[in-house]
């Protein structure tokens, strides 16, 4: 089977120069110059040199994904508006990390499960992650909390290690976070265990920035205005920030270890199959009562197939007798059914195929 590669980069900060613009295309014959995106795919090649290097050249996302189960995506912040003591208390190596590369801040976000054996086009995923990058200039750092979960479900951490900041809202998520739970296969467990202790998210109203606005001196709105008309970038950011607004809040989770979420998520799972079985037995247990109301016409019913002599109709016939099959083990009576099938079979013994299918299936036959 062939390989599988797909990278996406977007700018969203700013368009690429008719030369960057060049300069991308020129890293493979497939890309056509765009002022805003590149996409390659390969099939039985890889990525020329470094595709993070290529993020923080000219890029603000990159977003990477195979069929072996690797996914990766990427971020590229102006490092005066991204918090490093703030977002390293997430970082788990191989899932999320942090990096310093010139002017900019790189956080990348990362998973390599090679046992999924499931094909992913990648085409289209990244325009519903990239909300996340905004959200992460703001401070909700829960896409960075879901990351370190990964790193508790896949035994990256011990157990002694403390919780990082909870942040709110993860009873909640966004659109985004929740295709990002999707995409990387955030434990739904771990997440419920997070969440109970999460409070909810709180999102600043029109009254909130007006009240803000109006803190600062006539002199200062005007100076923030001609940088707006000047086009100045991440620009919200940076007036949000100077704002007196309500931060994103987070809590410390009451000192949870990550020994104490994963008792807690395994406690969570058992609870459920437990509740799954319960549910399972008792939809069993109507399924043979309704059956064995009407047990004496499938047992003329497979009779009546049989003697159709034809390969659909004894194949309809050992899926009834399954079905009966389940039936006398539910009440009891196996050996009763047993008998009933050694007879069909002794009577069809000159029915070859129809012996053979329960020969195949273990009901009797001689099997």
């Amino acid at each position: 089977m062939s390989e599988y590669q797909y990278y996406e980069f977007q700018a969203i900060e700013r368009p690429l120069t008719s030369e960057e613009q060049r300069a991308v295309s020129r890293l493979s014959s497939r890309v056509e110059p765009h002022p805003t995106r590149a996409v390659f795919v390969y099939n039985y090649s890889d990525f020329p040199g470094s595709a993070e290097k290529i993020l923080a050249q000219y890029y603000d996302a990159l977003f990477y994904i195979t069929n072996w189960g690797s996914v990766q995506l990427a971020f590229r912040f102006p490092k005066t508006l991204l918090d490093e003591a703030a977002v390293t208390p997430y970082c788990v190596e191989d899932y999320v990390r942090y990096e310093a590369v010139g002017d900019y801040a790189l956080l990348s976000f990362e998973r390599h499960d090679d046992t999924t054996g499931e094909w992913v086009e990648g085409e289209g995923m990244l325009a519903g992650l990239l909300p996340l990058r905004e959200a992460i200039l703001a401070g909700d750092y829960r896409a960075l909390y879901l990351a370190w979960l990964l790193g508790v479900e896949e035994e990256a951490l011990d157990d002694d290690d403390a919780e990082p900041p909870l942040p709110a809202g993860l009873g909640k998520l966004t659109g985004a976070l929740q295709s990002f739970v999707d995409l990387f296969g955030v434990d739904a467990h771990l997440l419920a265990v997070a969440a109970e202790k999460s409070g909810a998210a709180r999102n600043t109203a029109v009254s909130d920035l007006t009240r803000a606005i109006a803190t600062l001196s006539a002199e200062e709105q005007g100076a923030w205005l001609l940088r707006l008309a000047q086009g100045e970038t991440n620009l919200a950011q940076q007036f949000k920030r100077r704002l007196p607004l309500p931060r994103p809040e987070s809590t410390q989770g009451d000192g949870r270890t990550v020994g104490d979420l994963r008792e807690q998520a395994e406690a969570r799972q058992q609870a459920e199959a437990a509740r799954r079985k319960v549910a399972a037995a008792a939809k069993h247990a109507q399924a043979m009562e309704a059956l064995a109301l009407q047990a004496d016409d499938v047992w003329r019913w497979v009779t009546q197939l049989i003697e159709q002599k034809n390969a659909r109709a004894y194949d309809e016939a050992v899926t009834q007798l399954g079905k009966l099959k389940q039936l006398a083990e539910y009440q009891g009576q196996t050996a009763v059914f047993q008998a009933r099938v050694d007879g069909l079979a002794a009577q069809y013994a000159r029915r070859p195929a129809f012996v053979e299918r329960l020969q195949k299936v273990k009901l009797g036959g001689g099997g």
